[in-house]
Formats: structure tokens, sequence, C-alpha cells
């Protein structure tokens, strides 16, 4: 357990990952995007998935006086602020996000960055983390690539690196972004380093049809 203002990360086991992705996973993402979670738990049985928790203690919350204290918690615990899913490679070394969410009541409140901070603190044994951001350039509406330029530029001014490299999969532009940990070359060859991870997570046949770099 590591801390850092006032929140901490903690990982999660199987039976916590699987409360928080069916207690807020749900809320905070479209349903299309939102894979079973016995897809997750086959991976975690292979090694190959992780999930962190970010939480604000209790009594720090009630000296705020936080009118949203008592949400997402049962009495007396910490309380969930953000949390992290993601894919582990360890052929390359290397993690992919696969979802990462700050909870409603705490956006925009500098929870977000805090938590990527963490993350990183709590995975110094990795080389870097895989960020598939969606592509801005692609976006069908001005708005929508308003949005995805936020989301990128927000990343960025957190240490999280632009890469060359683009993918495409389940219908979405994406582009990439690395965040460096045990090696600031991390971001080298990301495009193939992705492709590994996606080939561990899907059946062939699929990887084939859905996935490809651009």
């Amino acid at each position: 357990m590591s801390s850092t203002w006032n929140i901490y990360v903690k990982p999660l086991d199987i039976r916590e990952a699987k409360a928080v992705y069916i207690g807020h996973g749900h809320q905070d993402f479209p349903q299309n995007e939102l894979k079973p979670f016995s897809m997750i738990e086959a991976l975690w049985d292979k090694g190959f998935y992780r999930g962190y928790g970010f939480y604000e203690k209790a009594d720090c919350a009630e000296e705020r006086n936080d009118s949203n204290v008592g949400k997402g918690r049962s009495e007396g615990k910490d309380i969930l602020r953000a949390y992290a899913f993601t894919m582990a490679d360890p052929d390359e070394h290397m993690l992919l996000v696969d979802y990462f969410a700050v909870c409603e009541e705490a956006r925009g409140k500098g929870y977000g960055g805090n938590a990527l901070a963490l993350l990183k603190e709590s995975c110094t044994e990795w080389d870097g983390i895989i960020f598939e951001v969606e592509d801005d350039e692609s976006a069908e509406s001005e708005e929508e690539k308003i949005l995805r330029k936020r989301r990128i530029c927000f990343y960025e001014q957190n240490g999280v690196k632009m890469a060359e490299a683009r993918s495409f999969a389940f219908g979405v532009d994406y582009k990439l972004m690395v965040l460096p940990i045990a090696k600031e070359t991390a971001g080298e060859g990301v495009g193939e380093k992705l492709a590994s991870i996606y080939r561990k997570m899907l059946p062939l046949d699929v990887f084939n049809t859905m996935f490809r770099l651009r």
C-alpha cells in the first residue's frame, strides 16, 4: 500500500476488482465498452490482468466536510475515488490500461492526476504503461473532437507521452501514448508491444479481425 496527497493506491484482489467493476464500471463506461467480467477473471487467472483502487481515507473527507463522504462505501471504510484495470504482458514488461476512471462524485477535483502518479509508483517492476486514446482527428463531431483532445491533454500533463504508432480496435481509431516507468525507452516499438498484449487478450480469429496497427 502506497500513499501520496490524501489518497492511496491498493492493488485489488479478484473479489475486490469484481465489486468495483460491477459497482462503478457500469456507471462510468458505455455498455458496449465493457467486457464480461468472466473474461477479466480468465485473464487474471493467467497472470495477464491487474486491478488498482485509489482510496481516500474517510477521516480526510470528513475533515473537508465532503458531502459525498458516504457514497460508494460502507460506514467507516475509506472511499473509492478512482480505479484502473490493466492488461499485463510479462513478455514485454508492459501494462495496457483497459479501464481508468475517476468516480463520478470525485471528478474535477484533482484525483485523476494523483491516481496516475500513484499508479506509476505502484508499478515500478514494469517498463511502462500503454494508453489507447481515441484519435481526435477521426472524431465525427467538433464536440467529440474537443472531448478527445481534452483527454489527451490530461494525460500529457501527467507525464504520458504521445507515440507515433496508431491502432484500430473494434471499430475505433486510437492514438497510442506511453507512461515510462522502469525504462524511459518504454515507448519504442509500442505498436508491436500493444499487439502482443492483444494476442494474449483475444482468440486468434478475433485478433486478426478486430485489431490492426495503422
